[in-house]
Order: C-alpha cells, then structure tokens, then sequence
C-alpha cells in the first residue's frame, strides 16, 4: 500500500510539474503582479503613517469596527480551521467571486481581486508591525502564508490561463479559423491541475494557521 501511495503521489508531482512548466510565464506574470502591488502597499501604508502617525489609530480602529470577533472561532479547533480554509477558498468559488470565470469580465475582476488581496496583506502587516514589533507581523503571517500565498498565485494563474484560452477560442470560432482542441483541452486540464493544487496547499495552510501560527503567536 505504501507503494502504491508513493507512486500516486509521483505521478501527482510529475503532473503538477508539467502544468507549471506549460504555463510558467503566467504563474511568472500573476506572481510579479502580486509582489509589486503588496510592495508598493506597504511603502505606500509607512510613508502614510510616517506623514501622518494619527492616520494608523483611525484606520487600525476602522479595521477592528469591521470585524465582529464574535463570529469568529477559537484558534486549535476544527471550526476554526473550517472558517479559514472557507474563507480563503471562497475568494474564488463563492457565487458571486465565481464570476472571475466569465470571459472579459473574469479578467478585470481577477486583478481588483489582487490588488485587494496584496493591499490588505501590506497595509494590515505595517498596521501590526507598527502596533506589536517587526516581529509579531512576521511570525502571524510567514509560517503559513509562505503556502497560502503560492496557493492563491496558482488560483489566480488558472483563472488566466482559463481566460486565455476561452478567449482564444471564442477569437478562432468568430473568425472561421479552427480551434485547436488538443491545445485547448491540455489547457483546460492545466487549469484543473492548477486550481485544485491551490484548493490543496490553502487546505495546508489553514491547518498551519489553526495549530501552529497561534502557537507561535502565543510565545
């Protein structure tokens, strides 16, 4: 049986390999869009709070008016994992954020989507850093983001990809020209590949972020 598991996960390895390797550029592209915008969030968020120091109480508090703590769960708890990994995962398959998928409209969506998910990761680490130390942002966000963070860049490099190659085939249909199934079809499949691997790694890391950042947190 161990054999078997062994060869299963190979052959997962090697397939999840080939499908970054057939659309490196996107990852490549989705993930400097990424850090570009969580880099100028955060520059943007210190030289605010260095102009302005009055500026980080009014908007920690607006944060905090935001969040009704009550709904959230307790840290180490099986409901907490649920809230995380539900949460996370609803960025893109909730009802409304699926509409990330339609052709021409999904594109535009997408990139609200990652500027809103790297400008609140900036802004709230410089808020904390500033509040707790350099130290505390770090330890509540690297040991699982360093796995949260590549999920969403391979959620968001499949909905690209699948954005590419709807459009494509949309483009050949209306001008007569032949679709290239085979292409379209290993496409699709990449997107799969991809998305469900995100699904994966935001399952990881939200059982790191239930058992082991509060932990860290807590020392």
């Amino acid at each position: 049986m161990f054999l078997r598991l062994k060869s299963l996960l190979l052959k997962a390895a090697e397939t999840l390999k080939g499908a970054i390797q057939r659309n490196s550029l996107i990852i490549k592209a989705t993930t400097l869009a990424f850090f570009i915008m969580l880099s100028l969030a955060i520059i943007a968020t210190i030289f605010v709070f260095s102009l302005a120091p009055e500026f980080s109480d009014r908007l920690s508090s607006l944060v905090q008016s935001t969040l009704n703590y009550e709904d959230i769960p307790s840290p180490f708890t099986g409901t907490f994992f649920s809230y995380i990994f539900l949460n996370n995962s609803g960025h893109f398959w909730n009802p409304i954020r699926m509409l990330v998928w339609i052709p021409v409209l999904g594109p535009l969506l997408l990139g609200l989507e990652i500027l809103l998910n790297s400008g609140v990761i900036g802004v709230i680490a410089v808020i904390v850093g500033a509040k707790q130390g350099i130290a505390y942002p770090i330890i509540g966000l690297v040991p699982h983001g360093i796995i949260e963070i590549p999920a969403f860049l391979l959620q968001f490099a499949s909905i690209v990809l699948w954005q590419v190659t709807i459009t494509e085939a949309i483009i050949a249909k209306v001008k007569g020209r032949k679709v290239e199934r085979d292409k379209v079809k290993q496409s699709l499949k990449d997107t799969l590949i991809l998305a469900g691997t995100s699904i994966i790694l935001l399952m990881i890391a939200a059982a790191i972020e239930t058992y082991i950042t509060p932990y860290l947190l807590g020392i």
